[in-house]
């Protein structure tokens, strides 16, 4: 089970006195108190806490079980909204006493093959109540008293308030929820309860630092560094994300963004250093791109058979188009699965952990010069730079970005007529198919 979270908190003294909320949000409802009891398990070093990732197992929630939670994009899902986490949260039944292999597998390039083990234990007394509109749920408010613990002993006990959305459409009260718990003395709050059970570990900076924005005026060794950290860090979400949606194309695009940095760059780094890195992002993306380009084809050939006037014909194709494509969407996803389990898959997300902390710069990088003075004059060149350095050069990079297009090889050209020759020469289609593939490519040379 997945659903996306999105929640206020914040943290107020043992005898905070919950203000009064005004009538006209709705009607509150108490719900039942809980007394839950979670364990969080990560690396010993919080790697995964350091990413905003927590996975636990907790009983008393009424939802049992096993949970990961992976933030994702505030500003894409609640519009920018200040103070609001966002976070995607899975869950599985408790059938095992260490994390679910599932989950494992899903935080794999994070975790690099670390072992996960249990870290700390949260227990919560929670009174929670309900603001309710026409009989629709609109937000949940929790009082919970919180106590942490590591290696069993107590390391801290609080009281925490959230906000949680129930339905989407209720942001503005939660805003003017928060506003009123903010003027009563509500200090807001981004640390999750683990965070404070971890101990020292979960107050490093994750594997890659999410770095401050640069100025034009800044040396580009540190412009560079600011970029590859931005983009490897985009990689490692769509990465996470890809497994959970099963659809590769958002991490496979940032990949090839990636790649064409590199080469944008190519004058201010050292290239002995990223030869394999080079290699390794070309073979990825080849077999991530797979299955997207299998799904253009597939939408290429049954849109050349809507030109056939014989609905017999029409079935008969399409019927040959769509075993044609099943069998090669088993192909490509049988190919990725393989590649994700590789070594080689692990050890370039390694490689990219190394890029977006310490890329390899040249000697020239550490000169007080353009970022701009090495670039070629190749128009994916321009728009790279343009793409990845329009913070900071704001004027020149919205300029090229208006006038400069790229191809995506993602989206190439498909042409019918081999497209078609291969679907009819599968070997799996009768002589009625084989005849109306024919007849749809003389309906496309006609066209």
């Amino acid at each position: 089970m997945q659903h996306v979270e999105t929640e206020f908190k914040f943290r107020v003294p043992t005898d905070f006195v919950m203000p009064s909320f005004p009538q006209s949000l709705g009607t509150w409802n108490s719900e039942p108190i809980r007394n839950m009891d979670a364990t969080y398990w990560d690396t010993t070093d919080a790697t995964l806490l350091r990413w905003g990732i927590t996975m636990r197992l907790r009983t008393g929630g009424g939802d049992d079980g096993w949970h990961v939670k992976i933030p994702t994009s505030t500003h894409e899902k609640t519009g920018g909204i200040s103070g609001a986490s966002v976070r995607t949260e899975l869950h599985r039944d408790a059938t095992t006493a260490t994390p679910p292999s599932d989950f494992v597998e899903l935080l794999s390039a994070i975790l690099q093959g670390s072992e996960v083990v249990a870290i700390a234990r949260v227990q919560t007394h929670r009174v929670p109540q309900v603001l309710s509109a026409a009989n629709d749920k609109l937000i949940e408010l929790v009082d919970d008293h919180v106590t942490l613990s590591r290696e069993g002993n107590v390391v801290e006990e609080f009281r925490e308030i959230e906000i949680e959305l129930l339905d989407s459409q209720a942001m503005p009260a939660a805003l003017d929820l928060s506003e009123i718990l903010r003027t009563a003395g509500a200090q807001a709050s981004s640390v999750s309860k683990a965070a404070n059970a971890f101990g020292p570990a979960a107050r490093k900076q994750p594997d890659i630092p999410l770095l401050p924005t640069p100025t034009k005026t800044d040396l580009p060794c540190d412009l560079i560094r600011w970029a590859f950290s931005r983009s490897v860090r985009e990689i490692f979400h769509a990465e996470i994300t890809s497994r959970m949606t099963h659809d590769s194309t958002n991490l496979t695009r940032n990949l090839i963004a990636l790649q064409r940095l590199i080469n944008a760059l190519q004058n201010w780094l050292s290239q002995d250093e990223l030869e394999f890195l080079r290699e390794d992002l070309e073979w990825l993306i080849q077999e991530l791109s797979f299955a997207a380009i299998l799904d253009r084809q597939r939408e290429r050939a049954l849109g050349i058979l809507e030109s056939l006037p014989d609905p017999l014909d029409r079935h008969e194709a399409a019927t040959a188009v769509e075993q044609y494509f099943v069998d090669k969407g088993e192909a490509a996803r049988s190919s990725v699965q393989a590649a994700r389990r590789s070594d080689r898959y692990l050890l370039i997300f390694n490689d990219l952990i190394d890029l977006g902390r310490v890329p390899a710069v040249a000697p020239a990088g550490y000169e007080p010069n353009s970022i701009w003075d090495r670039i070629s004059q190749d128009p994916c060149d321009q728009l790279a730079i343009a793409e990845n350095f329009k913070d900071i050069y704001k004027k020149r990079s919205k300029r090229i970005r208006k006038n400069l297009m790229c191809s995506d090889p993602v989206l190439q050209p498909i042409e019918a007529e081999p497209l078609m020759r291969s679907i009819a020469l599968s070997g799996k289609v009768d002589p009625a198919a084989i005849f109306a593939l024919g007849l749809s490519l003389v309906g496309e040379h006609e066209a």
